[in-house]
């Protein structure tokens, strides 16, 4: 019997459950009506009956496979090696087959062609062109109809072969993963032949051959410098070179690749793999081949500050969607870290593989969709660069941020205004969350920085041994060293902040400054070592070569530590150790100093300013 694509997901979803499951909550997960989902059950009954399988209800129980582990992966096995094309050929299938099959061809095709190739009726194939010609615009490409003739794909020879990535890599399957890297791994001529994936017969055979080669390349050594992903995109990227030159597409131009036997020596796998496959079908090394099977980073990416980069995504992410993201400083050092080796790396593929593409944009479209508009903001505004692989793996890391955020709503965020930012900070810190329930210091600050700070942190109060005019937030004065009193004012604001607000539309972010993270001192002192690199490789910038050679090292390791005293509110005392000369003869650096750790979230005194130009007069 021929099952429908939303079927086999349901059947897949069966076989990785361990437990019942009702009706209800099946519709709830594939978004579609309990009546929908009665009928496909009855479908599959009858399919888990031919397998000899039995799908089990009960009223106020629900749905289950009654099965053995071993039989439950041989069913999601037969499922996932079926050929995927005559399984279920719903419409957006039927479309990335035509784009498929256009593709491979030099001449028109008619309606009737296509419709006998992919066995649906001439109508079938006249409704779906609509719908196929807006997946080409959305790669700047074009569906020519030609009375008498019939239809052809026109448009940039790179945002073919994208698209072709595209439809290619939505089809394969986390099975298809394993099976490829088998046979990559151990390879066999009889496993390699078995190896079916849900793309045409002529891009199959033409994948099979590279994969062949790639299994004699492929060592220890060579695994270790990829992940998966990659490895797939390069097969796939010579794949699909292959295809096209042998209809005579180029990418470019017909330059023969230059320092062939420089790239052999490096043992450079996307070149090796070219050459290989390439020689089968006699092919010349054509260089502009090489820079597409290569790497997306000398075509396209324009280079970016990737520290303003992130903090500009993260800004408008939590503006669009009324988060306080930009609270959350370890999502900035992932966001950062992910940002800088996708964006400098030396193989960079636009469309890589991603399994969770689909289901985020299922259940966060919003947050897919804001992600999007800020990396066509800050990015690129190309769809071959800005795609959903490469959203979706952004979104992952605000997601896990959303997590935190939520589980950390109820906690109320204090502003401490004390004489100087400093001196006795870790004292009060301690008392206040020992006696307070349900706060963190967000930021200590002096009277002098009060509006900044107050702008930067957006607390919920404002705590302060100074008494404070025009402060539109709550607000509690206290003593120098907070007294019995002072604590019950403070835990009875908070008590009446909770109250007013149990239900916040901000969601606030736990990240106190004064003791290690939830997840521990590992990741704190993960944030502190960037923070330190974020902020001396400005420093740099900003000194231009003003530091002496000898004095470099020294430079590097004070910046370090004067990072981990502001961090932990421990910064060099102003008393005795300001230099106004100094402050005064290097004003713009002053001012400079200032906008780069205020960017950092770290305040810095005078002191500390001193100390850093020092490095310019010795």
């Amino acid at each position: 019997m021929q099952l429908s694509k939303r079927q086999i997901k349901i059947i897949l979803a069966l076989l990785d459950l361990e437990n019942a499951i009702t009706t209800k909550e099946l519709a709830e997960q594939f978004q579609m009506s309990i009546r929908t989902i009665k009928y496909d059950l009855d479908a599959i009954k009858t399919w888990f009956t031919k397998k000899d399988s039995l799908l089990c209800t009960q009223r106020n129980k629900g749905i289950w496979l009654d099965v053995t582990d071993s039989k439950r992966i041989e069913l999601k096995n037969e499922l996932l090696q079926v050929e995927r094309y005559e399984l279920y050929p719903d419409q957006e299938i039927r479309i990335h087959q035509m784009i498929t099959i256009l593709c491979l061809q030099t001449t028109y095709l008619t309606t009737q062609q296509l419709a006998d190739d992919l066995k649906v009726s001439k109508s079938t194939i006249v409704a779906d062109l609509e719908k196929l010609e807006q997946v080409l615009m959305s790669y700047q490409l074009q569906l020519i109809r030609k009375n008498y003739f019939g239809y052809t794909i026109v448009g940039a020879e790179n945002q073919i072969r994208l698209l072709l990535e595209f439809i290619i890599q939505k089809g394969i399957t986390d099975y298809d993963i394993y099976n490829i890297m088998n046979v990559i791994t151990n390879p066999t001529e009889e496993s390699n032949h078995q190896l079916k994936l849900a793309i045409h017969s002529q891009m199959q055979q033409i994948y099979q051959v590279t994969l062949f080669e790639i299994s004699k390349i492929v060592n220890q050594e060579v695994l270790e410098q990829f992940n998966y992903s990659e490895i797939l995109s390069i097969i796939l990227r010579v794949t699909i070179a292959t295809a096209r030159m042998n209809i005579n597409h180029t990418i470019e131009s017909y330059k023969i690749l230059p320092n062939q036997g420089l790239l052999e020596t490096k043992k450079e796998l996307p070149f090796l793999l070219m050459r290989q496959v390439f020689s089968s079908y006699e092919f010349p090394i054509l260089e502009d081949e090489y820079i597409y099977i290569f790497s997306d980073v000398l075509m396209a990416y324009e280079e970016h500050n990737i520290a303003d980069l992130t903090r500009q995504m993260i800004a408008f992410v939590s503006e669009k969607e009324e988060v306080a993201f930009n609270r959350d400083q370890q999502l900035f050092t992932n966001l950062f870290a992910h940002l800088s080796l996708k964006l400098h790396k030396k193989y960079l593929f636009v469309n890589e593989y991603n399994p969770f593409t689909e289901d985020i944009k299922q259940r966060y479209p919003s947050l897919f969709q804001t992600i999007s508009d800020a990396c066509q903001k800050e990015i690129s505004k190309s769809v071959s660069i800005i795609n959903d692989s490469f959203i979706s793996y952004i979104a992952l890391h605000f997601l896990v941020s959303f997590e935190k955020l939520t589980i950390n709503q109820t906690i109320v965020r204090i502003v401490y205004i004390c004489s100087t930012g400093l001196g006795v900070t870790s004292l009060i810190q301690q008392r206040i969350m020992e006696e307070v329930p349900n706060v963190e210091i967000a930021s200590f600050a002096s009277v002098l920085k009060v509006k900044e700070v107050l702008q930067e942190v957006e607390p919920d109060l404002v705590v302060s041994i100074f008494p404070l005019e025009d402060i539109q937030l709550p607000f509690v004065k206290v003593n120098p060293i907070p007294t019995k009193s002072d604590i019950a004012t403070i835990r009875k604001m908070v008590e009446g902040i909770l109250q007013g607000n149990p239900n916040k539309t901000t969601t606030k972010f736990l990240a106190s400054k004064g003791k290690p993270s939830q997840n521990g001192i590992e990741e704190e002192s993960r944030e502190l070592i960037l923070m330190g690199f974020l902020v001396y490789e400005e420093l740099v910038k900003l000194f231009n070569q003003r530091i002496q050679e000898e004095y470099e090292a020294a430079f590097l390791l004070h910046v370090y530590m004067m990072v981990h005293r502001i961090y932990f509110q421990s910064q060099y005392e102003n008393e005795g150790n300001v230099a106004p000369d100094s402050l005064l003869n290097y004003q713009e650096e002053v001012a400079e100093i200032e906008s780069i750790m205020a960017k950092n979230k770290l305040p810095i005194n005078k002191a500390e300013i001193t100390a850093l130009l020092q490095y310019l007069t010795i």
